[in-house]
């Protein structure tokens, strides 16, 4: 019955899985399982409450909740809370719903898995004879991220790989040995049923649980932000040599894959060679024609950073009904050049069509390369490139009414004080300028600090007055403080200064009396910073990430499902504490 009921909601508010996906912010696959019936999640599951929220919501943006209330029978005026538990009374029809009352049991059950997962990695370590700076190398990871993990405060489940390997290596050294009936005990399963895939489930504890593939998207883009380095450009091809070995063409059909990367390295190499002011960028189809072939993606990357250079401004249309995976291929591939603040992205409101496939490369001053194909792996498809001034102006309309239905995805903003939302939640690796008394300000003697912390401040307070305000901090280590190694956090145009003991401490009460003060102010410590490299500021509408490698520079994510899925991560990450 759900899997007859899910599939008729859809059809009713006209929501493929892959949109409704994005909505709730799953991988698309699972949305097709569960679409199909191979998958039916748990009515008190997360999933579950992600997609009656997402329902709701496709619904509310493309003006067919009428359709949904006649359907669900959903009284008019109805709370939004109250119409989210109807759709799942609907979905399941009259199974036990949790209520908003019991959300708490959830969060507890979100904390005990987070904790039991560093309990049983440390378990687990100390049972293979391993230690954090060994198992780091035989995985290719930081020592620091596994001593993330041992403390809980990440987990690998974000990244499919490097869990396998962890859980192969563990369970090889662990059998090799001799200490597989200690191993038996731990899990309570006998010794032969226990294999590298059975120690993973126990581990990450995924067996026969709902997986909150929300929060493991979250903390895959944060993860891809905070392990960024400015790249040398110098290990890219240059673009001199790429120019010279493109070959002049006036051809105006190219087929397939191999063609359309030629396509798009002649589109490219024009761009650069006449300093284009502008590129319009759009394409819904496989990624694989960029990310397949390292040799092309390295021109690609040479090209590009070109033109980021020469001052082109770029404009892209992401398609965000991708897979995971596919979606953080194309996150590492454009971050450095988001870093230069040249880019501006955008995500289409209107739905897609699942059974073609769309791409409009644009230069509109001498080049476009379109496609118009259906869907699936069809190796011989047809890429135009037009180069007449009519045919321009025709796609360049085209672009325009996609812009004109598409809302900011990302964009670089001011990392100057808060956002102008409501509610937030502060991730970082330094106790807030804007947290400082102005005692304790005046104590390092810079009036550039003063001047800085009257403006932080002033936001700061002023948002407690009306909203809270959460802060996830790691207190400093007593040793580096003793030999003056704690920086305070640095705003833009400040020299770096540190603490002495006796300042952190005066730090700590004023953050003390700070929450005495409002009642809408928490601080939690962290046993360690989760990403140390950057510093997130999150609410439901908009996410703020400033990375430690380009200070002065901060990325806004304004795309609801992506904040709910920041969101959703860091509040798991304050119920571990």
């Amino acid at each position: 019955m759900f899997t007859e009921r899910f599939n008729q909601i859809l059809d009713k508010i006209g929501a493929s899985p892959a949109t409704l996906s994005s909505y709730a912010g799953f991988d698309r696959t699972n949305i097709s399982r569960i679409k199909s019936g191979t998958r039916i999640p748990k009515i008190s599951s997360p999933t579950a409450n992600k997609l009656s929220r997402a329902i709701y919501l496709f619904s509310k943006e493309h003006r067919t909740y009428k359709k949904l209330c006649k359907a669900v029978g959903i009284p008019a005026r109805l709370s939004e809370a109250d119409a989210e538990i109807m759709i799942l009374k609907w979905l399941y029809e009259g199974d036990e719903i949790v209520s908003p009352s019991e959300a708490g049991s959830l969060k507890a059950s979100r904390k005990q898995k987070r904790e039991a997962f560093g309990d049983r990695f440390s378990v687990l370590m100390e049972l293979a004879d391993i230690s954090n700076k060994r198992l780091s190398q035989l995985v290719h990871a930081d020592p620091s991220l596994i001593s993330r993990y041992k403390k809980g405060i990440r987990t690998p489940i974000s990244n499919p790989e490097l869990s396998l390997q962890i859980s192969e290596i563990l369970f090889e050294r662990i059998t090799s040995s001799g200490k597989l009936h200690e191993l038996s005990e731990l899990m309570k399963c006998p010794e032969g049923e226990i294999d590298e895939e059975a120690l993973g489930a126990w581990l990450y504890d995924t067996d026969g649980r709902e997986t909150d593939e929300a929060i493991a998207a979250a903390e895959t883009f944060l993860d891809i932000f905070d392990s960024f380095r400015p790249g040398n450009t110098s290990m890219l091809p240059a673009p001199e040599d790429i120019l010279s070995d493109i070959p002049s063409s006036d051809d105006y059909v190219y087929i397939g894959t191999k063609g359309l990367r030629s396509a798009v390295l002649r589109f490219l190499a024009a761009a650069v060679s006449e300093h284009a002011r502008e590129l319009y960028l759009y394409s819904d189809e496989n990624q694989d024609w960029m990310t397949g072939d390292p040799s092309f993606l390295l021109k690609w990357a040479s090209l590009m950073s070109a033109l980021v250079k020469n001052g082109t401004k770029i404009i892209i249309i992401h398609n965000l009904d991708r897979s995971l995976s596919e979606m953080n291929d194309a996150i590492k591939s454009w971050l450095p050049l988001y870093m230069s603040g040249m880019i501006e992205s955008y995500f289409c409101r209107k739905l897609r069509n699942n059974r073609f496939s769309h791409t409009i490369f644009l230069n509109p001053e001498s080049g476009c390369i379109k496609a118009f194909h259906a869907m699936g792996s069809l190796e011989k498809k047809i890429y135009h490139y037009y180069t007449e001034k009519r045919l321009l102006e025709i796609c360049m309309d085209e672009y325009r009414f996609l812009l004109k239905n598409s809302s900011p995805l990302i964009r670089a903003v001011s990392p100057h004080l808060l956002p102008e939302v409501s509610n937030v939640t502060i991730v970082q690796d330094s106790l807030s300028l804007s947290t400082m008394s102005r005692e304790l300000v005046e104590s390092f003697n810079s009036p550039a600090l003063a001047k800085q912390w009257e403006k932080y401040s002033a936001s700061f307070l002023g948002k407690l007055e009306s909203n809270y305000i959460h802060e996830c901090i790691p207190i400093a280590d007593s040793e580096a403080l003793s030999n003056g190694r704690v920086p305070i956090w640095q705003p833009q145009g400040v020299e770096k200064l540190f603490y002495t003991p006796e300042q952190y401490e005066m730090h700590l009460r004023d953050i003390k009396a700070l929450s005495e003060r409002y009642e809408n102010y928490r601080f939690y410590p962290l046993p360690e910073s989760p990403f140390p490299n950057i510093e997130l500021i999150v609410s439901d509408t908009l996410t703020k990430i400033t990375p430690a490698s380009r200070p002065g520079f901060s990325f806004a994510f304004t795309h609801a499902p992506m904040c709910r899925a920041f969101m959703d991560y860091v509040n798991t990450l304050i119920n571990g504490i």
